[in-house]
């Protein structure tokens, strides 16, 4: 019985530090509700500075496999602003960008038009929603007054932060006011820290592991 307590004692060890990526999971990673006046406001590269086409909305797909955003919606707490066209796609650690409108060209980072027209992001807070079907929430985020800053704000930690900040103010972002399509130190590939299983699973293995152990010496242990 020793053998086999210390056996299961292992395998609870060993969960803690096994990270488990396998599902796919697309989260809203940074926007841009406020470009900037200036050249310092292309977010989209393409010349041409605009209050709405360089608002952006980046996606980040946390999970190990490439996820189909055919069909998938993006709205405001107005509307629906964008709906993917069929063959969408983000590959595994990698993102996709939303811009308002113009032509983007940002070269080697996956970016489309908003398809109603724009994303009509309010610069005082609004509410901006993903939906993988028309009444399937896959991820939501809801903003305030930082969002009339000329910059972005960016989850932090990127990809699994509950929180969003001014983009200067984000670990790595050298200054810069915004980084669509990367991270913010500029990498076109994100990679995802270190995982464990969730909080809740491990207290259930260990009340079971201790349950068993406070049985054990009621009963008396027996070498098998």
């Amino acid at each position: 019985m020793k053998k086999k307590l210390l056996l299961i004692f292992s395998v609870f060890i060993t969960m803690i530090f096994i990270t488990n990526n396998s599902e796919a999971m697309i989260v809203i990673n940074e926007f841009l509700a406020d470009p900037p006046a200036g050249v310092a406001g292309d977010s989209n590269a393409d010349g041409v500075t605009s209050t709405s086409q360089d608002e952006f909305v980046e996606l980040l797909n946390l999970g190990s496999m490439t996820v189909d955003l055919s069909g998938w919606m993006l709205r405001d707490s107005a509307s629906t602003r964008h709906i993917f066209p069929s063959g969408t796609s983000v590959l595994a650690n990698h993102f996709l960008v939303v811009f308002g409108g113009g032509s983007p060209n940002l070269p080697g980072i996956q970016t489309q038009i908003a398809s109603n027209g724009g994303l009509s992001l309010n610069n005082t807070g609004d509410t901006i929603s993903l939906f993988w079907n028309t009444n399937d929430l896959e991820v939501q985020v809801i903003y305030g007054a930082d969002g009339n800053k000329d910059q972005s704000l960016v989850r932090v930690p990127e990809g699994a932060g509950i929180n969003f900040i001014l983009h200067t103010l984000a670990p790595g972002a050298g200054g810069d006011i915004f980084s669509p399509g990367t991270t913010v130190d500029g990498k076109s590939e994100f990679s995802p820290p270190a995982t464990v299983p969730e909080v809740s699973s491990l207290c259930c293995l260990g009340m079971g592991f201790l349950g068993m152990l406070r049985k054990r010496r009621k009963t008396g242990w027996t070498n098998s």
